[in-house]
């Protein structure tokens, strides 16, 4: 995962990728390229059984930068289920 900050970085980053060997030996034919949103990502546990919706439980993901990378997943964090993010 690489973030980009232009478009110009995210088609070289891309053309890197393809024309790399991976790390099984083999060619890379596709990358995937996603907008990034800043801000607070969460998790919503839900659940839905005949036409019945509920939700469970909402997390809100610890993202830091680390070892070089722009942002490392370092666990997630319960959200009440009674606070505002929630509702």
């Amino acid at each position: 995962v690489k973030l980009c900050h232009s478009f110009q970085e995210a088609k070289e980053h891309f053309h890197h990728l393809l024309s790399t060997q991976m790390v099984n030996g083999g060619t890379c034919h596709e990358a995937l390229c996603q907008e990034y949103l800043r801000g607070k990502e969460y998790v919503v546990d839900h659940v839905s059984s005949n036409g019945e919706h509920k939700t469970v439980m909402c997390w809100v993901y610890d993202k830091r930068p680390a070892n070089g990378a722009q942002f490392v997943y370092h666990g997630v964090i319960p959200v009440h289920s009674e606070s505002a993010e929630a509702k």
